[in-house]
């Protein structure tokens, strides 16, 4: 009797346990507002849940259509092989921008927190530095192009001047020796390079703001009454027995000089507003303004870029090349918070395919 009785307690404690209590009862029926917050966040996330799984589905799918095609891929066999082929036969043309060279001013290291230092001693161990990164870049870009030809371009400020009187107070020597010793330098560098090439066309710039000898700039014969056509003359004549250099000498404001097909309207830079930074807008207006006046031109005075110096720091943007300054920052930069190290550029420049291996050259 007393096992048959056992089963049954059992049986009714369990339907005990399973009967709900009052409170448990009016919940069901009439839940709390918290419950109800809760239930409806439970519902939003096991949404959630049920998208990320579909996405995961998917993805898995994917990948599985991915790993079932992947083996029909059949990679050819790759072998590296020695390119003994010829140089590119079309002339590529070596394009030296100078500019911006100050020969003259001092800058004293103590005067600038030792950011840089400046004379003519220095200038010439940069202007050496300048010609042999030159020649070396040179070397290695003959394996692949056919470079007879160097053109250097001098965008003028070749001396410091002495159009403020600070300049005359604190050159390392009077102007008219400053362009002595700037000639002299750039017939130097002029013949380091020449032996490498089979022909070397300089153009020289001779309108600028450093080197004029008039309080204020020149429209007419700004080129003449400076002393950068002191300068150009002296390099000219320094450089006349050298049979594979010819130099070009530009008095006037601006000049297109064209190389491989590329023309560059080039000028000092010195009449666009702006101060030793990057005056975006003033280039620009100056890029615009050209472009309509030579807009019904022959096609020798149009032209594809701007190439200007004057600002001491390089850029090589889309319609126009700034170069860089031999001199560095100087005690007026540091005053004002600017600097830039001594640097020059240059570039390479193909017939077909347009500029490359554009080089900001620091010293």
């Amino acid at each position: 009797m007393g096992a048959s009785k056992r089963p049954q307690r059992e049986s009714h404690q369990v339907k005990r346990k399973n009967t709900l209590s009052r409170e448990q009862f009016k919940d069901n029926v009439d839940p709390k507002a918290e419950v109800l917050a809760l239930q409806g966040e439970v519902s939003r996330l096991e949404g959630i849940l049920g998208q990320e799984k579909t996405r995961r589905g998917e993805l898995l799918n994917a990948l599985h259509d991915i790993e079932e095609a992947v083996p029909k891929i059949s990679m050819p066999k790759m072998k590296w092989k020695n390119n003994t082929t010829a140089p590119v036969e079309q002339p590529t043309p070596l394009v030296v921008h100078l500019t911006d060279w100050h020969i003259g001013q001092v800058t004293v290291p103590e005067y600038i927190e030792e950011f840089g230092e400046n004379n003519f001693a220095v200038h010439e161990e940069r202007v050496l530095t300048l010609g042999e990164k030159i020649l070396s870049k040179l070397k290695l870009q003959r394996f692949g192009y056919k470079v007879d030809t160097c053109r250097i371009i001098h965008t003028a400020d070749y001396v410091s001047g002495d159009i403020h009187p600070e300049l005359q107070i604190t050159n390392e020597f009077p102007a008219p020796v400053q362009a002595v010793k700037a000639g002299f330098l750039l017939a130097a560098h002029v013949a380091m390079l020449a032996p490498h090439f089979k022909e070397v066309i300089c153009d020289l710039l001779t309108t600028d703001n450093h080197g004029r000898i008039t309080r204020k700039p020149q429209g007419e014969q700004g080129g003449l009454n400076n002393y950068g056509y002191v300068v150009a003359h002296i390099a000219k004549v320094a450089l006349s027995k050298f049979s594979n250099v010819e130099v070009r000498i530009h008095s006037g404001p601006t000049t297109v000089i064209e190389v491989a097909n590329q023309r560059y309207l080039t000028s000092h830079g010195d009449g666009i507003l702006g101060t030793w930074g990057i005056p975006f807008y003033g280039i620009e207006r100056k890029k615009q303004r050209e472009a309509m006046a030579r807009l019904n031109m022959a096609d020798d005075k149009r032209f594809t870029r701007l190439l200007i110096g004057h600002f001491h720091t390089a850029l090589n943007h889309e319609h126009w090349l700034i170069g860089g300054s031999l001199t560095g920052t100087t005690a007026y930069d540091h005053r004002e918070g600017r600097h830039s190290l001594p640097h020059q550029t240059s570039w390479f420049v193909h017939p077909s395919k347009g500029e490359f291996d554009w080089s900001r050259w620091f010293l």
